[in-house]
């Protein structure tokens, strides 16, 4: 990812496992983000599966992306100069159901104190991300949004 190309809307999260099922869902052009390592032959299918379909990869443990669920971590964030940072949870989610949401007006205050690209992760799909992409989301993450 350089300076001046654009990013994805849609983002799909993956850890350890590629999930062939939510990778054959994901619209072309979105993104991946990588959470956890890839073994060699996992990393080769997922870079020829991303240049068949022109997705972008992005690894968070080398620094490009940031999960933030408070202001703290924002911070943190931001002093890192992570240059996609994921605010979190916007909608309760099934990964982490003991997490509250964030209200609207928190998260809209949040993405815009970013300052860059903030994506909306947590319960997001299409729909949902239409009725809150003016607060200031680039786009939107998901985890379970593929995989049905």
């Amino acid at each position: 990812m350089t300076r001046r190309q654009s990013l994805p809307e849609q983002w799909l999260i993956i850890d350890t496992s590629l999930g062939e099922e939510a990778l054959g869902r994901l619209p072309r052009s979105s993104g991946i983000l990588v959470l956890g390592s890839l073994s060699g032959a996992q990393l080769r299918r997922l870079r020829r599966i991303a240049r068949r379909r022109r997705l972008t990869v992005i690894f968070e443990s080398r620094g490009r992306a940031a999960r933030v669920h408070d202001q703290r971590e924002l911070t943190r964030a931001l002093l890192r100069r992570s240059p996609l940072i994921l605010l979190s949870p916007i909608h309760p989610t099934t990964s982490h159901p003991d997490w509250t949401p964030f209200p609207r007006m928190r998260a809209a205050t949040l993405a815009r104190l970013t300052g860059r690209r903030a994506v909306a992760l947590g319960g997001m799909n299409a729909d949902r991300y239409a009725k809150i992409a003016q607060l200031g989301f680039t786009g939107w993450a998901g985890i379970s949004a593929f995989r049905t």
